[in-house]
């Protein structure tokens, strides 16, 4: 391979990554709208399990029909096992704790992911972060409060339980993220989604079973067709595409300035809420995306890392 070629792929590698970060922040941002919608209809672990249920159908679908294989046992149980973290803990906690919190709690709490994942790359992986990270962070951790501001209202009202629970779901959500960024190197995203989610799968649907089983959650008499479709629907576009869009970004850069795109999603959620649902965006919640989106863009152009080198097996998908 020519040295021309060479310095082209690093630079290739990295535009399809931001590209992918910012299409799964969108997709998540977009989720949740969608979310709401069923919320309305269908309990929270009931629609947990559909929602898996589906993007776990379609993955399987999308590795078979490219011929993907998931390789030795011993490697792929161990990247099922990272699934037990997100979707499975986080969720098993996170539902439990929204319903204790206020929305305005548990999207600041929640918007603290970030950093954990620059705290555990640095502990685990000893990925130091820079000034320019961490200021990036702080900013886009502004903007998000910014973009919440009409959640922020019940701010500091609601039950201590629920944030606690939010916060423990938003560190194994971050766990998730640094664990995946090792395995991603050498296991197709495709694949590597598959086998997560088929396993948090596995741990929602026990978990809702614990609920309706004893009383906790109740399905509904009736469940209106339109409804279930959106279920299986943001199910695809929540689960399916967000975190195959994560893990390609995840695949061609550092794992610190993944976290920051996170911080997206509450962008694309409002314009989502504002675009579908009517919901009026504020001039500070503006304010907040505009912040979000330059803290990306700025440490885009002021860190210079490569993507990590990777041999995969077979395709790329």
């Amino acid at each position: 391979m020519s040295e021309a070629v060479q310095d082209l792929r690093p630079g290739l590698g990295r535009g399809i990554s931001v590209v992918a970060m910012v299409g799964s922040a969108a997709c998540w941002g977009g989720a949740t709208v969608m979310t709401k919608g069923a919320l309305d209809a269908i309990p929270p672990f009931t629609l947990l399990s559909i929602q898996l249920a589906s993007s776990v159908a379609v993955l399987w679908l999308a590795v078979l029909a490219f011929g993907l294989r998931l390789g030795p046992r011993g490697p792929a149980l161990r990247a099922a096992s990272t699934g037990l973290f997100e979707p499975g803990l986080a969720y098993a906690v996170g539902v439990p704790g929204l319903a204790l919190t206020t929305a305005g709690n548990a999207s600041v709490v929640a918007a603290l992911e970030p950093v954990f994942v620059v705290l555990l790359a640095w502990a685990v992986f000893r990925v130091r972060p820079g000034w320019v990270v961490a200021g990036a962070i702080g900013a886009a951790l502004l903007g998000v409060c910014l973009v919440s501001l009409p959640d922020l209202s019940g701010l500091g009202q609601g039950d201590l339980r629920g944030d606690a629970l939010v916060l423990l779901g938003t560190a194994f959500a971050a766990i998730y993220v640094v664990s995946s960024s090792r395995l991603v190197i050498d296991t197709s995203p495709l694949v590597l989604t598959c086998l997560q989610q088929s396993l948090g799968l596995l741990v929602v649907v026990g978990l809702a079973a614990v609920a309706l089983s004893s009383g906790l959650e109740r399905l509904p008499a009736s469940l209106p067709r339109e409804m279930v479709l959106l279920a299986v629907v943001s199910g695809w576009v929540q689960y399916a595409l967000a975190f195959w869009l994560y893990l390609v970004g995840l695949r061609g850069l550092p794992v610190s300035v993944t976290g920051l795109f996170l911080t997206l999603t509450p962008v694309f959620g409002v314009t989502g809420g504002m675009l579908f649902l009517g919901e009026r965006i504020a001039s500070l919640q503006l304010a907040g995306a505009v912040l979000i989106v330059g803290a990306a863009g700025a440490m885009l152009t002021t860190t210079n890392t490569p993507a990590p080198s990777h041999d995969t097996q077979g395709s790329r998908h």
